[in-house]
């Protein structure tokens, strides 16, 4: 039985599929079995990824019914019902691991047995691109370093909840805990499906947070972020829609820490503000100039519900 099962889901990433797949393979010192998975793709990637399975043993090439696209949360939650392993790790199939990354999280999960889950900094990945304009960064998660953190305090902590830089999947999580708290949400496709199931961890298991950039995480404009992030509008509605369902998850399971609540209640304030100020700055300032940000100042400043 391998010690890792790792899910590598994709879509339409011929340009990235085997360089992904050959970070996997040059892991160091750790059993593993890979499983592709294909959220419909209609490029060149399905013939790829299933001539990478043919070759080895150890990968296998799933697709959803109808060769149908699911989204994100459904593929990783597909990838994740076929793990054997006892340790579960994703990656996308546009970024690459380096190759200590398996053997150094599963060592930590080895020697912390009540942690549920590893993470590393991320390696914001520009140099891959010759005609890239902006260095490389290394942004830890929360900025912090090599530390131990129980829950609910990550939840805290962490975007969009907290201030800090937000954990990315560069994780490596118990294959029990990911079970226990059901896996990633399908009702996010793309933007925040990562947030959606780290914040469930988050909330219920203790988190061993790394200094290492295990992960180097591709930046380039065909990415789930970069085309959210070039809308403001898309932004903060996904924002919104994120803390809603957060909101009902946390009354659903009853979690009592008054903090989670009132950080909540604060960031859907902001949204609703934001949401607002958007729509203000594109509806009237044609007409008004920047009146619409100076407006949404004050409505932020007032902490007034702009619904009412």
């Amino acid at each position: 039985m391998p010690l890792v099962s790792v899910v590598l889901i994709f879509l339409n990433e011929e340009r990235f599929l085997e360089e992904a797949v050959q970070s996997v393979r040059e892991q160091e010192a750790v059993d593993w079995e890979l499983v592709l998975v294909d959220d419909g793709s209609t490029d060149g990637s399905t013939m790829i990824a299933r001539a990478l399975a043919a070759a080895d043993a150890r990968i296998r090439y799933v697709d959803h019914p109808g060769h149908k696209n699911l989204g994100m949360s459904a593929s990783r939650n597909l990838g994740a019902a076929l793990a054997t392993a006892p340790y579960v790790a994703f990656l996308d199939g546009d970024d690459v691991w380096v190759p200590r990354k398996l053997a150094e999280q599963v060592e930590l999960l080895e020697r912390m047995p009540d942690v549920a889950m590893v993470c590393g900094a991320l390696l914001y990945w520009h140099s891959w691109d010759e005609a890239a304009t902006e260095a490389d960064r290394v942004v830890l998660t929360g900025g912090q370093a090599d530390t131990r953190v129980d829950p609910p305090e990550l939840a805290l902590a962490l975007y969009p909840l907290g201030e800090g830089a937000g954990a990315g999947v560069d994780v490596l999580v118990r294959r029990n805990s990911f079970e226990a708290v059901g896996g990633f949400e399908v009702c996010f496709r793309g933007l925040y499906e990562d947030r959606a199931f780290l914040t469930k961890i988050f909330l219920r298991y203790p988190v061993y947070i790394s200094s290492q950039p295990w992960l180097l995480y591709r930046q380039h404009e065909d990415s789930h972020c970069a085309q959210a992030n070039r809308s403001r509008s898309e932004y903060w509605r996904l924002r919104g829609i994120f803390l809603d369902w957060m909101h009902t998850y946390v009354e659903e399971q009853h979690f009592s820490d008054a903090r989670i609540s009132t950080a909540l209640r604060r960031g859907r304030r902001k949204v609703r503000l934001r949401k607002l100020q958007v729509w203000l700055y594109g509806a009237v300032r044609p007409a008004l100039g920047l009146l619409p940000i100076e407006l949404g100042r004050r409505l932020q400043n007032h902490r007034l519900d702009p619904i009412r």
